[in-house]
């Protein structure tokens, strides 16, 4: 039993429950600003871009046009349509509702509006026009969805086509809150590309917390399918980062984000709940007396490939990029391997693991994850070596989104900081993990007051410090011995057999990347 749907994304066969989709297209929006990184972004990549929009135009009071220094590039223009790309450009209000107040109701001050557009893209000869209008009142709700439907009608005439970026939400709004002026079921009958902007979700005024944490970017799909068609329905996907350092807020590229884990020496925690990614530094250019933490959570290729699986799963039209140009270059591989089925293989981090090499999945999943990297300055992982406690504890810390990068900074320890071992001192690697580690109670010392992190570790305790690391609790029964509810989670999750799970067995760092591996689905 199978259905074939036609729509904007062209031929999709569904067979039963299952799917396979021929085309997701993906269209990305192209700043004006860093224009150079930008289009490197853009030639580099126009094998798998669809559709390219400038972000070049901003509307003013009186429904004018306004382009940037740098935009309406004609050789871009042209290169991009040689290449088989459809070119729409942005015209954006500033984020600034009552910019287009006026306008939206005031009939001859659309048509003129909506006139200028229609010339615009005939000038051009653009394959359409971008609508970005954002901060529009509940007031005004009927008066853009009528905009909208009038502009449509417009570029009609000429065969141009229509797309428009859409504000996040994931029930109906209240006329209290936000994204209040846009009429879902009622404007996406004039539009080809429905962009729903899933981002920002934290943002200049929130507590620190992820741009785009995978629960509620389903979530806004999963209300975005019952107002919208599946195949108009575009996923915005953010390829950039956020800081938070009270008072000050912070936008981060992610070039930025790498220069951030170069200079300070820090290193970024994965959190599989969000399946996202977050750090924390203490920058050299706060001026204030006492410094503070900055919090960022940021997108790279490890969240971005839920989300593309997202797009699969719901059967939607595609993404929409925000933005090219200093973006982590390994999204395009996700995106060629994930939406457009390109023949890629898994990629090769170590020169000494391959698909021949035991726990190879799990080495590569972590390693993707930016959660374990060569030994020393080498490029290999030495999977066979033996893992001791301090660097299981860096694994494990590093795949669960704990602070551990606060603790590299001594501006940010108050005065009762304790370090309760007398082989640990803070000038060490692992200094920040054991700390944390010890703080959260997820590891104790010795009776000597020792830690000992070069001690090799046994499989029980990888276990135990992996589940911990994760905030899985396990219960014990009275009198059992200390490793049993370890040994059970482990075998009643599929980790080992009865056979395989000797408990004091040192385990070497291919297991130990398996074990956490696991621990995270688990968790995911």
């Amino acid at each position: 039993m199978f259905n074939i749907r036609f729509g904007a994304l062209g031929l999709i066969v569904l067979f039963g429950s299952s799917q396979i989709a021929f085309a997701y297209n993906v269209s990305a929006w192209m700043p004006s600003w860093d224009a150079e990184e930008a289009y490197q972004s853009f030639d580099t990549n126009k094998d798998v871009i669809d559709t390219l929009s400038p972000f070049w135009y901003h509307v003013n009071e009186d429904g004018t046009l306004t382009p940037p220094k740098d935009g309406e590039n004609l050789a871009l223009i042209k290169y991009a349509k040689e290449n088989g790309i459809t070119v729409i450009p942005t015209i954006s209000n500033s984020f600034d509702g009552n910019k287009i107040k006026g306008f939206l109701n005031n009939p001859e001050e659309k048509k003129k509006n909506i006139q200028n557009i229609v010339d615009l893209v005939l000038k051009y000869d653009y394959d359409g026009i971008d609508i970005d209008y954002e901060a529009i009142s509940s007031e005004d709700k009927d008066a853009f969805t009528a905009y909208i439907r009038d502009l449509r009608e417009a570029l009609n005439k000429y065969n141009k086509k229509l797309t428009i970026a859409i504000q996040a939400q994931s029930f109906a709004m209240l006329p209290i809150y936000g994204d209040r002026g846009q009429d879902w079921e009622k404007l996406h009958p004039y539009v080809d590309e429905f962009r729903i902007m899933t981002y920002d979700y934290g943002w200049r005024g929130s507590a620190p917390r992820p741009v785009a944490p995978y629960s509620w970017v389903e979530e806004v799909i999963e209300y975005a399918i019952t107002k919208v068609p599946r195949e108009k329905i575009y996923v915005g996907v953010p390829f950039y980062g956020y800081g938070w350092s009270k008072p000050y807020f912070y936008t981060y590229t992610y070039n930025t984000i790498l220069l951030i884990l170069s200079k300070y020496g820090v290193d970024f925690q994965y959190d599989p709940w969000q399946k996202t990614n977050r750090l924390f530094y203490v920058s050299e250019f706060d001026t204030r007396e006492e410094k503070g933490v900055h919090e960022v959570w940021f997108e790279n290729h490890t969240s971005l490939e839920p989300k593309l699986e997202l797009v699969k799963k719901y059967n939607l039209g595609g993404i929409a990029i925000w933005r090219l140009g200093k973006e982590d270059t390994n999204n395009w591989y996700k995106i060629r391997k994930i939406l457009k089925d390109a023949p890629l293989g898994d990629p090769l981090y170590f020169k000494d693991v391959d698909k021949n090499t035991k726990y190879f999945n799990e080495i590569t999943r972590l390693a993707d994850f930016g959660i374990v990297k060569g030994q020393g300055s080498t490029n290999k992982f030495e999977p066979l070596q033996k893992v001791n406690r301090a660097e299981i504890l860096k694994m494990a810390l590093n795949s669960f989104a704990r602070d551990t990068s606060m603790y590299l900074f001594k501006e940010t320890r108050s005065e009762d900081f304790y370090n309760p071992f007398n082989d640990i001192y803070d000038d060490q690697w692992y200094f920040p993990y054991i700390q944390t580690a010890a703080d959260s109670g997820i590891v104790k010392g010795y009776p000597d007051g020792s830690f000992k992190p070069s001690r090799t570790i046994i499989r029980a305790e990888a276990v135990k410090i992996a589940l911990e690391s994760a905030g899985i609790a396990v219960s014990s029964a009275s009198g059992s011995s200390w490793y049993v509810p370890y040994r059970t989670w482990a075998l009643k999750n599929g980790l080992y057999t009865a056979a395989e799970f000797k408990y004091d067995e040192e385990i070497s760092r291919g297991e130990a990347a398996y074990i956490i591996a696991k621990v995270i689905e688990a968790v995911e």
